[in-house]
């Protein structure tokens, strides 16, 4: 691992640890203005376009890392968080995104949290779009 990536590894953790300890000990309300603005989900979202979309995959990539080398949860809300406290040190603004499916062979819901930044989706980038947006949080 070269040494940025190592840095950035490093960075990662340490936000997922963060993000954890908020989830696990703060209400929504209070995590509420952390995660931006309550919006609409607007379609071909154009801001951030002027972010390099290397950086944004670097930081994707190193939380997904961070994630499977952590002694504690990291789903999909861990990952929005850290990634959004991770582009939110570096002055760039992004968009949360929560979603929800219904699962029909066993008749319950799924939930989903996402990070995006423009029109690049930084973490929980799979299977978007089966996911209804309910929420979303912008900064």
């Amino acid at each position: 691992m070269k040494t940025t990536d190592l840095r950035m590894f490093t960075e990662a953790w340490i936000w997922l640890a963060l993000a954890r300890t908020m989830l696990l000990f703060l209400p929504f309300r209070k995590l509420a203005p952390i995660l931006g603005k309550k919006t609409f989900p607007a379609q071909g979202e154009s801001e951030g376009l002027h972010y390099s979309k290397d950086r944004l995959r670097c930081i994707g990539t190193a939380i997904r890392r961070a994630g499977k080398r952590s002694p504690w949860r990291t789903e999909c809300f861990e990952q929005a968080l850290a990634g959004k406290l991770m582009l939110k040190a570096r002055r760039m603004n992004s968009t949360v995104f929560f979603g929800v499916s219904k699962n029909m062979q066993k008749g319950n819901f799924n939930a989903h949290a996402w990070l995006q930044c423009g029109n690049h989706v930084v973490t929980g980038n799979k299977h978007l779009e089966q996911f209804t947006v309910i929420a979303c949080f912008k900064s």
